[in-house]
């Protein structure tokens, strides 16, 4: 996927230990700890720096490198970018080795016929994912959740159009959301949720939690606060627009960030430990795995960096 956002775009503000420094310090000004903000900022300015340029080099490796590789280096290049982001909201990251864990487990052998996209994915206790997910973006992540990967990239918007012409059906339904903090949703999305208009009056109020839906000319018109584009129910596009889910089971407070990470996570370990179906996938064109994958890999090559980049900057201008 080409596109013309520059995914990297606050990067090189960070190649400077003195700016980098004076970034962390703003991040740690509201914290309680023992230490003054100076002193952790100092401690932590190079690992945050190594960190990002480490991740850069796999998002960089992973632009000339064969689709069969991309899921290892993108997986670990995104682990490199979540650590920084990590650092700006603990500074003692990681206090336990327990950390370090990747949070997310995968059935070890596949069975016979295997598809990708009916696989599972189970979270864990303690580990990456639901550490990242609670510091990061407010989420809890229950150990013992699990997750079909083809359910996981119905929250992907870029995916849409693919699930439209391979599958019939759009995961995702496009909505107008207004700098002003307001949502409008076409009525059309009765016919995928089987409800009335005042059914889901109550609904979207429940998932959303306003009290301000009004329904005229069909649309339904939704109150969400001027924050709305940080809502995880709310997807957004590569190009800006944005999405809400089209079945009940789609309305899951996930953070994109977050299922990038399940999907090449699990992509990353079929890669190394399941080579011959990995192998077959990219030769026998025998299923809908390979589009679904191909797609997927090359959205999240520009996508994760723009969403990790995005929440750096945002640090900056909340502090």
């Amino acid at each position: 996927m080409e596109t013309s956002l520059n995914e990297w775009k606050s990067y090189d503000q960070f190649l400077s230990a003195s700016s980098t420094q004076r970034y962390l310090k703003g991040c740690y000004q509201q914290l309680n700890t023992a230490l003054t903000s100076d002193e952790l900022s100092y401690r932590n300015c190079y690992s945050f720096i190594y960190y990002l340029t480490h991740g850069k080099r796999y998002f960089d490796l992973c632009k000339n490198s064969p689709l069969e590789l991309q899921p290892v280096l993108l997986y670990y290049g995104m682990i490199q970018l979540i650590k920084c982001c990590l650092l700006t909201v603990d500074p003692f990251y990681p206090e336990s080795t327990a950390l370090l864990a990747h949070g997310v487990t995968t059935r070890k052998r596949k069975k016979q016929n295997y598809l990708f996209l009916q696989d599972e994915i189970k979270v864990q206790k303690n580990g990456l994912y639901p550490y990242f997910s609670k510091r990061l973006f407010q989420l809890d992540a229950h150990e013992g959740d699990k997750f079909q990967m083809q359910e996981l990239l119905c929250h992907v918007p870029d995916m849409n159009d693919l699930f439209r012409q391979i599958n019939g059906f759009s995961p995702l339904l496009q909505v107008a959301v207004s700098s002003c903090g307001s949502m409008s949703i076409p009525d059309k999305i009765l016919d995928n949720l089987h409800m009335t208009d005042s059914r889901f009056t109550q609904f979207i109020k429940q998932q959303f939690t306003t009290s301000d839906v009004k329904y005229a000319d069909s649309y339904f018109v939704m109150k969400t606060g001027e924050n709305a584009g940080e809502n995880p129910l709310i997807k957004k596009s590569l190009c800006g627009e944005s999405f809400i889910p089209t079945a009940r089971e789609g309305f899951i407070p996930l953070h994109e960030a977050m299922v990038h990470y399940l999907l090449l996570y699990n992509l990353s370990m079929i890669c190394r430990y399941e080579t011959e179906w990995w192998g077959d996938l990219f030769h026998t064109y025998s299923s809908n795995d390979f589009p679904f994958i191909s797609r997927f890999l090359s959205i999240s090559r520009v996508k994760v960096p723009l969403m990790l980049m995005d929440y750096l900057e945002g640090k900056r201008h909340s502090n």
